[in-house]
């Protein structure tokens, strides 16, 4: 029995008339609605099995209430398999029991979804807002501000006790990060005893802004997400939509969104390195590995005359065409490129410097990372297998088209981070030129022509250079989407890092930050040191934090 068949059999027999309606979409996309009061008990099933909690999504249906949608992933453990488990709740009542209790994984989707939507989910242990000011509904920065900050401290989930120390604040901006984000220390001298995570201060309801366009342009919403991973975006936005339309792009053009997407993963990787470099004072390093990126930035603008927000995509294809020209010119460049990155690799791996400053700190053990759903290079330095090129297959990444390894370390820190992003840049320059060969020979259009929009949902994923990338789309048959949700993979990694920080000292915070890539904002972070016991104020940059301790 295969294991989509041996889940829905468990399910049934679990549910029994508690499971209202089943059906399955293309790509062994499951789509189960139950009843509310069983949440529960199909967290414990999916647990058990080691299923994953992608993300949690709420749909405002109107009159009709709120469809709450559990996206559980297998595809780890059998390819492209997914079940959506989906409950409905009244505008009255708005009302479901948390799981955070069976996994984790959902204690920042229900706190997300509780700030966003009326839905209300019990027992979540965390009481703050995750994207609202903390203070909301009252005004921001009220005169009992202070004293919730005092009562509400958000403590890791599995701390007991209280805890004595300076509070440190880290945020909630700072220049060399992409997205704006509040960090909260409590220290004993040095040592971070816990850490406590703000997101929301950059929140642009971008979300909200796909309803009102077409489809197509909806692809110009998602480019815009993230500056570093634009395709990233565009390409796990058009596999939602193709998985929609039940589409299957031509051959050439799933090479050349696999090009794409690997010299995106290419340059954001080498991006990543050099703010690395600079975090731990190596400057050398820094300047090397943006003079390496400038390669790939020269390559986006030959393919498609961008350096960024390249507008490659398209639903149905691709909207670029290389020619011969350009593909022998790009294969050239990146010939380059990996004599530089083999250098590279070769300068981290024999500066003992950089690897006594980064081993054995941030740690985060298998069954954490599992535990809180991290994703991408944070998970794989622990060992954690998880990628969606591997585990649900798009564009060229099945073997059929393309041969390759997904990268893991076991070292679980910073240094195993590091090891994993170095190594899969030469993963992707070879992937990379795999797909130049196949469009030398492989001729073809690169777009299909679309019908009208269908009624439905589906899931689109991509491996972005920071995780995996989910979307999820429901369609109400016009050429508009009814609603859009997007899971990033920094939302994920995030959320460990306050395991992640707790232990070791504020020399080694900007380095554990910085080793799981976080999307953070380009303005500026300011650290607040404070002595409880002198009554004592310090402010540094995180930068200068950075400078001051390594």
């Amino acid at each position: 029995m295969s294991l989509i068949n041996e889940i829905e059999t468990n399910l049934e027999k679990l549910l029994g008339s508690d499971l209202l309606d089943k059906y399955q979409k293309s790509k062994r996309r499951v789509y189960i609605r139950i009843s509310k009061n069983r949440v529960k008990d199909v967290a414990n099933y999916f647990k058990s099995i080691q299923a994953r909690l992608a993300h949690i999504s709420v749909i405002d249906l109107g009159l009709d209430g709120f469809d709450v949608i559990y996206h559980y992933a297998l595809d780890h453990l059998e390819r492209q398999l997914h079940f959506n488990i989906k409950v409905n709740v009244s505008r009255e009542e708005p009302e479901l029991p948390s799981v955070t209790s069976e996994t984790m994984e959902a204690l920042w989707p229900e706190r997300e979804m509780m700030d966003l939507m009326p839905v209300k989910f019990l027992g979540n242990p965390i009481k703050k807002h995750l994207w609202l000011p903390y203070e909301w509904p009252k005004p921001v920065e009220s005169e009992d501000l202070e004293k919730d900050e005092q009562e509400n401290w958000v403590s890791l989930p599995a701390q007991s006790g209280e805890i004595d120390g300076s509070t440190i604040l880290v945020g909630p901006y700072h220049p060399l990060l992409l997205e704006s984000c509040y960090f909260k220390f409590k220290v004993d001298g040095e040592e971070i005893l816990d850490a406590e995570i703000k997101v929301g201060w950059n929140h642009r309801g971008i979300m909200k802004l796909f309803e009102d366009k077409s489809f197509q342009r909806g692809i110009f919403i998602s480019e815009r997400i993230c500056g570093i991973c634009s395709i990233a975006h565009t390409t796990a936005y058009c596999n939602a939509m193709e998985n929609l339309w039940d589409l299957e792009i031509p051959d050439r053009a799933k090479y050349i969104r696999t090009l794409m997407d690997e010299l995106e993963r290419i340059h954001s990787h080498l991006l990543w390195l050099a703010v690395a470099g600079d975090l731990i004072g190596f400057e050398t390093l820094f300047m090397l590995a943006l003079k390496t990126r400038e390669k790939i930035m020269d390559i986006f603008e030959i393919l498609s005359g961008h350096r960024r927000n390249t507008a490659c995509n398209l639903i149905g294809g691709v909207r670029i065409d290389p020619t011969l020209e350009m593909l022998q010119k790009t294969e050239s460049s990146l010939k380059e490129v990996k004599k530089e990155v083999k250098l590279l690799i070769s300068m981290v791996q024999d500066h003992k410097v950089a690897q006594k400053r980064m081993e054995d700190v941030g740690l985060l053990p298998l069954q954490i990372a599992k535990n809180m759903g991290v994703v991408g290079p944070t998970a794989r330095g622990s060992g954690y297998k998880v990628d969606s090129r591997w585990s649900d297959p798009f564009a060229a990444y099945s073997s059929e088209y393309t041969t390759w390894d997904v990268v893991l370390e076991e070292g679980k820190d910073c240094w195993a981070r590091t090891m994993v992003r170095l190594r899969e840049l030469l993963v992707s320059l070879d992937i990379s030129f795999q797909c130049i060969e196949a469009l030398k020979r492989v001729k073809g259009p690169i777009v299909e022509k679309l019908g009208k929009p269908p009624e439905g949902e589906s899931i689109g994923k991509n491996e972005a250079p920071r995780g995996e990338l989910f979307y999820y789309v429901v369609s109400n048959g016009s050429n508009t989407p009814y609603s859009i949700r997007v899971r990033t993979p920094s939302y994920r990694n995030n959320s460990a890092l306050p395991f992640m920080l707790k232990g070791y000292t504020l020399a080694d915070a900007p380095i554990i930050i910085g080793s799981i890539d976080p999307c953070m904002s380009c303005t500026d972070r300011i650290v607040k040191v404070i002595d409880e016991k002198k009554g004592d104020e310090k402010r540094f940059t995180l930068r200068e934090l950075a400078r001051r301790w390594r």
